[in-house]
C-alpha cells in the first residue's frame, strides 16, 4: 500500500486558513481599503484604530547643518582679501560674487569706494543678480588718495547680504628728481647695539635692531616745470612715502622696451634689485617716469609683476627703487625765479636686507680685517683709557684707570671704485652688525723692524730695540703682530715673551714658527693687530658718482678686550 506523505492545516483566528494571508493582514493593519477588507475569508470584518498613540512626550532638539548651509542661501565672494603692498601705478584684480540663493536678487548698491578705489565690470547697481550665479567685478586701486589704504569695499543685497572685500595697501608716489652729482649722494646705514662695559672694559654687545636702517640724502635741483612740480609735490604730499631710485645704482637701457613689456634686459649683479621689489624707469625730465614692481632678478634682467605701460627707448635710466619717506622738509634755496636747490634726506622705510659678510680670514676664532685703507687723508691713531675721577674741588684730584690698559682706537678710510667694491664694503658692514662684531685690525704701519733672519722652525725673532720689552713685554693690545712680505705672503702670530739683548736689540719669542725663511729685506712691514670693533654703529658711504664710478668710506675701530684668547 502506498503511502502518502501530506500536511494538516490548522484553522486560524478570523477564519484565515492560508500563510499568506499574514501579509493581507498586515496590510489591513497599515491602511486597507473597503475593498480589501471585502476579501477577507469567512467574511469576518477588521475595524481600524488610528491615530495608535504610546507613552507620548515631548523632545527637545534642534535641527543640524548640512553641506546645504555652507554653500547655498547666501553670496560668496572670492577673495575676501586683497593685500597689494606697495601700490606704484594702477592695480586692477577681478573678484567673483557667487548668488548662492535659489532665486533672484537684487544688488541695491556698492559702499565702501574711497578715493583711488573704481569697481567696474558689470552694470551700475541696482543690479538683479540671477539665483546660482556667479558674476565678476574689476576692482581697481590707483596711487591717489591716502597714503595707507585699509578699507572694505561691500556689495549690499535687497535681503540684508553683504559680502565684503578688505583692501590693505601703501600708495606710494615716484620721486622723479634727479639728484646734482656735484658733492655726491650720501647712504648712511645704522645699527642699534647695546653695549654693556664692565671697569675692567670687558664688554657685552646685544644686537637690538634686526635690520639695518638705510638712509639716503643729496642735492636737487629743479628748474622750470619741474620747479612748480617739486614746489607743488612738497606741499601736498611731503609727508607720503615716496618710490625713491638708488640713485648710485643708475644703468642706461641698451635696448629699447616696448609697450607692455613683462622683462627688461638690465643688469642686476652688485645692485639694489630685490625680488618683490621696485624699479624706476625715467626719461630725460621728471614728467616721464614709471615705477614698476619685480617679480625674479634674472642674471641677465628683471621679470615683472605687471608689464610696463609705456614704451622706454634704449638710453633710459633704470634704478632699483625703494619705499621712502622724507626726514625733514627740504629747505628750497632760492638760485633764480626759475631754478631752486633742495637738500633732501629720506629714510628706507621697507626692510633693507643686504648679504653679510666678514673676511674668511681667522686669526684665533675672528675675522681678520686686513684691507688696506686709503692714505691720501690723514688717519687718527689715538689710545683711551677707562679713567676715573674724584676730585673735591680742594686738593688734587684722583685720577684711577680703572682696567689699568688702553684701548686703540684706529680710524680709517678706504676709497672703492666699481660696484663690485662697493658691495663688499656694504657687505661688511651689514656683517658687523653695528658694534656687535669683532674683528682683528692691523695698523698698517711699520711697527716692528725685523733685524735677523727667521728660519721657518724657529719661534723667536730678533728686532730693533723699540722698549717692547720695558713698556708692553706681550701685555694685551700690543701681543699680536701681522708680518707681511712683498709677495703677498701674510703670517700672523701672538708674542709670549721678550728680552733685551742689547740697547740696538730686542728678542721676542713667537707663539709657533712662521713655517717660511724670512729674511729683513723681504718684509714689507710688521703691524700690529688689535680684536676691535665699530666705535659707531652709524656708517656713511659717500656716492661721488654713480656705482661703476668712485665711493668712500670713511670709519673709527676700537679696541675689545681679548684676553680670554
Amino acid at each position: 500500500m502506498a503511502i502518502l506523505q501530506g500536511l494538516l492545516r490548522a484553522a486560524s483566528t478570523g477564519g484565515f486558513t492560508e500563510p499568506q494571508w499574514a501579509a493581507d493582514l498586515y496590510t489591513r493593519a497599515v491602511g486597507a481599503s473597503p475593498a480589501d477588507m471585502q476579501r477577507t475569508p469567512g467574511g469576518a470584518a477588521l475595524s481600524m484604530h488610528w491615530p495608535v498613540e504610546a507613552n507620548g512626550r515631548e523632545i527637545n532638539g534642534r535641527r543640524g547643518g548640512s553641506f546645504l548651509d555652507d554653500y547655498y542661501f547666501r553670496v560668496h565672494i572670492t577673495p575676501s582679501r586683497l593685500d597689494l603692498g606697495n601700490v606704484v601705478s594702477a592695480q586692477t584684480s577681478p573678484v567673483f560674487l557667487w548668488n548662492a540663493f535659489l532665486g533672484a536678487r537684487t544688488l541695491t548698491s556698492i559702499e565702501g569706494l574711497d578715493e583711488g578705489i573704481q569697481v567696474g565690470g558689470q552694470p551700475a547697481p541696482p543690479l538683479l543678480f540671477p539665483g546660482l550665479k556667479e558674476l565678476s567685478w574689476d576692482v581697481t586701486v590707483t596711487p591717489d588718495g591716502q597714503p595707507v589704504l585699509d578699507t572694505v569695499v561691500t556689495w549690499l543685497f535687497d535681503n540684508g547680504s553683504a559680502p565684503g572685500l578688505r583692501i590693505t595697501a601703501n600708495r606710494i608716489i615716484a620721486w622723479t628728481f634727479a639728484p646734482d652729482w656735484g658733492d655726491g649722494i650720501d647712504e648712511v646705514l645704522s645699527a642699534l647695539t647695546d653695549v654693556l662695559q664692565s671697569e675692567s672694559a670687558v664688554s657685552q654687545r646685544r644686537r637690538l635692531r634686526i635690520a639695518l636702517r638705510r638712509e639716503f640724502s643729496g642735492p636737487m635741483y629743479a628748474e622750470g616745470r619741474e620747479r612748480q612740480l617739486l614746489d607743488l609735490a612738497l606741499f601736498g604730499w611731503s609727508d607720503r612715502i615716496w618710490s625713491i631710485p638708488i640713485w648710485p645704482d643708475i644703468q642706461l637701457l641698451q635696448v629699447a622696451i616696448a609697450a607692455d613689456s613683462a622683462f627688461i634686459p638690465c643688469s642686476t649683479q652688485y645692485l639694489d634689485f630685490r625680488d618683490g621689489g621696485l624699479a624706476m624707469l625715467r626719461g630725460e625730465d621728471a614728467f616721464t617716469s614709471e615705477t614698476v614692481e619685480i617679480l625674479d632678478v634674472l642674471s641677465n634682467g628683471l621679470q615683472l609683476k605687471r608689464n610696463t605701460q609705456q614704451p622706454w627707448p634704449a638710453g633710459s635710466r633704470l634704478y632699483p627703487a625703494r619705499a621712502a619717506q622724507l626726514l625733514e622738509e627740504p629747505t628750497q634755496r632760492k638760485l633764480t625765479d626759475r631754478l631752486v636747490e633742495a637738500e633732501v634726506r629720506f629714510l628706507v622705510v621697507e626692510p633693507s636686507d643686504w648679504p653679510e659678510w666678514l673676511p674668511a680670514t681667522l686669526y684665533r676664532g675672528y675675522p681678520v680685517w686686513a684691507r688696506r685703507p686709503d692714505e691720501t687723508e690723514d688717519l687718527t691713531h689715538a689710545a683711551e683709557r677707562l679713567r676715573k675721577t674724584l676730585d673735591s674741588g680742594f686738593a688734587q684730584p684722583l685720577i684711577t684707570d680703572a682696567a689699568r690698559r688702553a684701548l686703540q682706537v684706529l680710524g680709517q678710510r678706504h676709497v672703492d671704485l666699481g660696484r663690485e667694491a662697493r658691495a663688499l664694503v656694504r657687505s661688511f658692514i651689514y656683517g658687523m652688525r653695528g658694534r656687535q662684531q669683532a674683528v682683528w685690525v692691523p695698523t698698517h704701519m711699520d711697527d716692528v723692524t725685523l733685524l735677523a733672519t727667521v728660519s721657518a722652525v724657529a719661534t723667536t725673532m730678533d728686532i730693533t730695540h723699540i722698549g717692547y720689552t720695558r713698556f708692553s713685554a706681550g701685555k694685551a693690545g700690543r701681543r699680536d703682530i701681522r708680518i707681511e712680505l712683498w709677495d703677498g705672503t701674510v703670517r700672523m702670530r701672538r708674542i709670549i715673551g721678550s728680552t733685551e739683548i742689547n740697547s740696538q736689540v730686542e728678542r721676542l719669542a713667537l707663539s709657533s714658527g712662521l713655517g717660511i725663511e724670512v729674511q729683513p729685506h723681504q718684509v714689507a712691514r710688521i703691524s700690529w693687530m688689535n680684536l676691535m670693533r665699530f666705535e659707531s654703529d652709524v656708517q656713511r658711504i659717500q656716492h661721488m658718482t654713480d656705482s661703476e664710478g668712485v665711493a668712500a668710506w670713511a670709519t673709527v675701530f676700537k679696541e675689545e678686550r681679548d684676553d680670554e684668547l
